[in-house]
């Protein structure tokens, strides 16, 4: 009986020494986080794809986006490769706001074809440069959306981020 209770005590103990360094450690969490913001995307482009080196599609876009931080926003690849055998892909994007303020976004993704010229892509994103108020900024998230060919080389797409940026002006 003397046993049960020791280790009573005990698990209580810690149960309230885990609560008592959640509450001391959990603001300096919040504070860590709170120079992210949430950043929201919505991204259309036209699609240009390069089969001369299958398996691997090298890939070049242009388009609009309308994004949280950035207003309606130019949008084109800078690099972008897809592996056909594979499904996996990577990209950097450049997103320029109407000021000429610009995001660098790395993507890595996977494109699921879903019928003969459709493909769902689903991946993550994350910023890795920026120029003017987005100097310095870093952020992360995930993206979906779908990419539907409208001849044997070009293709239409539209994608939604979703995540979060430094905030905006902040060099972080």
């Amino acid at each position: 009986m003397f046993a049960l209770q020791s280790k009573i005590k005990i698990s209580r103990g810690l149960a309230l020494l885990t609560f008592v360094c959640a509450f001391v450690l959990g603001p300096q969490s919040a504070s860590l986080a709170a120079g992210q913001v949430p950043f929201v995307a919505s991204y259309s482009n036209n699609i240009v794809a390069d089969f001369s080196s299958l398996p691997l599609v090298g890939v070049t876009s242009t388009g609009s986006v309308l994004a949280t931080h950035l207003g309606n926003a130019s949008a084109r690849s800078i690099t972008e490769t897809i592996n056909l055998a594979t499904g996996e892909g990577v990209a950097v994007h450049e997103f320029t706001a109407a000021n000429g303020d610009r995001i660098l976004i790395s993507f890595h993704f996977l494109a699921i074809p879903t019928s003969a010229t459709e493909f769902s892509i689903e991946g993550v994103w994350e910023i890795t440069g920026g120029t003017g108020r987005f100097d310095g900024a870093s952020g992360e998230g995930s993206y979906d959306g779908v990419a539907q060919f409208t001849s044997p080389t070009t293709a239409s797409g539209e994608f939604e981020l979703t995540g979060s940026i430094s905030s905006v002006g902040n060099i972080k």
